[in-house]
Order: structure tokens, then C-alpha cells, then sequence
């Protein structure tokens, strides 16, 4: 199967600062895209850009919460201002706190309401009406395993993902009409300092997560992958 070339295309990735968003933002400048990184740290988006210098395409700091609603119309209008299109978003920013029901606090559990819904919503909400324009388009949003199978200590981020699941399913059936594909990457633990815990060292690398990514956004037109649910294989003497 022979891929489409991201060259000329612009990308806008959130959450692009660390772990898979990073990895995603790299990956593409590679690729040949026009990257729009968004996060809210400016520093480490600044070092993103020049590590992404000698890319065939490159990186372009946009540092923005994405919870906010005036920022993000602001930002997406900006780019689109200037790029005269949108080819593909990848909603990737979000978090987890983890604990009983009765011990997470109504600030955590706002906080994963508002960056893994929330912010998939708002960037989706404005970026979507320009590929319907253009009749063209890819929205990836990553969610996770936690947002197809439930497990103690992870009510609010568990309800975040599987809320992410019904949105991207409502979401396809709403953008298939105008051609605008929609896909969902739902990894098992991966090699990020995520939660309160160190990662796994069996668990997926961020660059294998970003590589399903751009196989899905560099798919021949008339495919679409729909989700995805990666797992890493626990070692044999680690199994239960």
C-alpha cells in the first residue's frame, strides 16, 4: 500500500509538547507537514521547533490552552488565515489523575473533563467547518485501551476516554457526508511519565504510537481507519 505524502500538508497536534504529541510532531515535520504544535508550555515547544529545524517540513509553536475557547477559535482562525487550509488534527492533549471515587477531588475530576473532552471539543468545533468548506480533512483523536475496558482506581479518566469514544463516533457519522475522514488510536501504556507511575519498560514508545498515527493520516484516500487499539506484549514471566 503506497502512502500519501504529507508534503504541503498542515497538522495540527495538541498536547504537542511531550510524550506521544511530541513524538507525533517530529514524525511529521519528517514526513514532509507543516506542523502547528500546540500546548501550554512556549519553552518546550520553542526546543520542539529547533530539534525539528533540518525536517523536511517543520514545526511551528503555538503555544495555547486548549480548554479555553476564545484561544483556540483565535489560533485555528489565525492558521487558517494563513495556510488557507487545515489538513489533519490530532486531538491528543489530556491527563489522568487516578484513585477511589471518594478520594479524587471535583478539581481533578474537572481538570480530565475539561483537557480529554473539553479541549477534543473545542478544537474539533472550530477546526471542522473549514473541512467541510474544502470537503477535506482527517481528524485523529487519541484516546486510550481505558476508554474501551474500566478498571478500579479510574472513574474520571476512564469516563473521560470512553466520553471520547461516543464522541468520535458521533463525529464520524456527522463529517462522513463531506468527506472529512475520522479516526481513534487507543494505546495501552506507553513510555511516558503518565499518571503517578514510572512506565512500564515493555510498554509502547511514543514513535510507535506517532507512526500508527501518520499511517492513518497518510492512508490512500479511499481508506479509512477507523480505530485502533494498541496493546504492548507483557513479558511471558510478568503475565497473570
Amino acid at each position: 500500500m503506497e502512502l500519501q505524502s504529507l508534503h504541503n500538508k498542515v497538522a495540527l497536534i495538541t498536547g504537542a509538547s511531550k510524550g506521544i504529541g511530541r513524538a507525533m510532531s517530529t514524525l511529521f515535520a519528517e514526513k514532509g507537514a507543516t506542523v502547528y504544535a500546540i500546548a501550554r508550555s512556549a519553552e518546550l515547544l520553542k526546543e520542539l521547533a529547533n530539534e525539528a529545524g533540518n525536517k523536511k517540513g517543520r514545526i511551528i509553536p503555538a503555544p495555547c490552552d486548549v480548554t479555553n475557547a476564545g484561544a483556540i477559535e483565535e489560533l485555528i482562525g489565525q492558521i487558517v488565515r494563513k495556510k488557507e487550509h487545515i489538513d489533519v488534527l490530532i486531538n491528543n492533549a489530556g491527563l489522568g489523575h487516578f484513585g477511589a471515587i471518594h478520594e479524587l477531588t471535583e478539581a481533578q475530576w474537572d481538570e480530565m473533563m475539561d483537557v480529554n473532552l473539553k479541549g477534543v471539543f473545542l478544537c474539533t468545533k472550530y477546526t471542522a467547518p473549514h473541512m467541510i468548506k474544502r470537503q477535506s480533512g482527517h481528524i485523529i483523536n487519541i484516546s486510550s485501551v481505558a476508554g474501551t475496558v474500566a478498571f478500579p482506581g479510574g472513574s474520571g479518566y476512564c469516563a473521560s476516554k470512553f466520553g471520547l469514544m461516543a464522541f468520535t463516533d458521533v463525529l464520524t457519522q456527522e463529517l462522513k457526508p463531506h468527506n472529512v475522514k475520522v479516526s481513534v488510536i487507543c494505546p495501552g501504556s506507553v513510555q511516558t511519565h503518565f499518571g503517578q507511575n514510572d512506565p512500564k519498560d515493555y510498554a509502547l514508545r511514543p514513535e510507535e504510537v506517532a507512526y500508527m498515527a501518520y499511517q492513518m493520516a497518510a492512508a490512500p484516500e479511499h481508506i479509512i481507519m477507523n480505530q485502533l487499539i494498541m496493546r504492548p506484549v507483557v513479558p511471558r514471566q510478568l503475565q497473570k
